[in-house]
């Protein structure tokens, strides 16, 4: 883990690549030797060629150090130039961040999204990512267009896939507030007759990044359907066991503090703020107080995702993880289910999605919801 007193130069040398750094830290290398407010480089054609050819690739300093009249401080400068100008470009070309209630929703890679927020900037993350290859979106979509009648699922390497999520999750521990928690609804999946232990693995993915595990929640899903349990029906013997899936898990970490008292979301809070957020216990006592939560997932007709989770879980998370007009972060927002709870209850929040047509139907949905509010409380001064 990087020492945050380090000087930018000694953190990207110790990371080989500008990629974790931020947009600060890159611009205090590329500036370094330089006249003031600008640097230039004086690069021979070959190096330019070289550079040209591996700009989607990922240079180090030790490639760049192989030319000649190309010295380590030069190398740092160049390849943390290049850095920012792919993320100025992809904010540009790819980045679009629409304004909606008390938050955004965001169409564009989380990783490169999560590069523009500031550290140590949002008290809680609550997603699910996606499951491996269990889910094509890209074809999901086509579907949803009429282009394509089914979507199947495609080959991912369990490697990229890996990485692909813990670069994500990586990038989401720089930017949650030291106390606050990340919050991953994640499920096995199977695929090929093997059933993947997913969300097990992934455990170990986060403590590796350095999130600290807390809390391990199941979501049982009430009215789930019974798709396994006729096997042994038809074959009463040993061996012929295979449970019904009606389960997935919830898992809490948290981002370590500084000390002991720092490290929850309450400790700077005023009195009257505490107040303002007591939480109804009237059903807490029941199945809310255990780690088995009974909620039904969503019926495929309410709503246009494939797979999203219910508001339910959605209100339990932020009530017991956020204060209001705290931020929240949805990094695979999908529907909106995040940021629709999140302007229920009156906290600031970001979501995070790739796809068109899902970020214009969670706008439509969180628009709805800023209306009705605005009714609510228009009835409210004329009573």
């Amino acid at each position: 883990m990087l020492n945050e007193k380090q000087k930018p130069r000694e953190k990207l040398l110790e990371l080989n690549s500008p990629k974790q750094l931020s947009a600060n830290d890159l611009m205090a290398i590329i500036l370094g030797n330089g006249t003031k407010d600008k640097n230039v480089f004086d690069l021979s054609k070959e190096i330019v060629e070289y550079i040209r050819e591996n700009l989607n690739g990922i240079m180090t300093v030790d490639d760049l150090v192989k030319f000649r009249g190309i010295g380590k401080a030069k190398a740092l400068q160049i390849i943390s130039a290049l850095e920012l100008g792919q993320r100025l470009r992809w904010s540009k070309d790819k980045i679009r961040v629409h304004k909606v209630g008390n938050g955004e929703i965001i169409q564009g890679d989380c990783l490169e999204v999560m590069k523009t927020i500031a550290d140590d900037s949002v008290i809680l993350a609550l997603t699910s990512p996606p499951y491996h290859n269990a889910i094509n979106y890209e074809d999901h979509i086509k579907k949803l267009e009429g282009k394509i009648k089914y979507w199947e699922r495609k080959e991912i390497s369990y490697d990229f896939y890996r990485t692909f999520l813990v670069d994500r999750f990586k990038e989401l521990y720089r930017i949650i507030v030291p106390g606050g928690h990340n919050v991953v609804n994640i499920a096995p999946v199977g695929w090929n007759g093997v059933r993947v232990a997913l969300p097990f693995h992934f455990v170990g993915w986060m403590e590796e990044i350095g999130w600290r595990f807390k809390e391990d929640i199941i979501w049982e899903k009430e009215v789930a359907r019974d798709r396994r349990s006729g096997v042994l029906m038809q074959h009463p013997f040993p061996g012929y066991y295979y449970p019904s899936l009606v389960a997935e898990y919830v898992f809490v970490f948290q981002k370590p503090a500084g000390t002991k008292n720092e490290s929850n979301i309450f400790h700077f809070r005023t009195k009257e703020e505490k107040h303002a957020n007591k939480i109804n216990l009237s059903n807490y006592q029941g199945e809310m107080s255990k780690n088995v939560w009974k909620i039904a997932p969503v019926a495929p007709q309410l709503n246009l995702h494939p797979c999203p989770f219910p508001e339910e879980l959605v209100r339990r998370v932020i009530e017991f993880y956020s204060y209001k007009n705290d931020l929240v972060i949805d990094i695979f927002t999908g529907s909106g289910q995040t940021n629709l709870v999140s302007e229920k209850l009156e906290r600031r929040h970001i979501g995070i999605e790739t796809q068109e047509n899902y970020v214009k139907y969670a706008i439509n949905r969180i628009n709805k919801q800023v209306s009705k509010s605005q009714l609510n409380l228009l009835s409210k001064d004329n009573q």
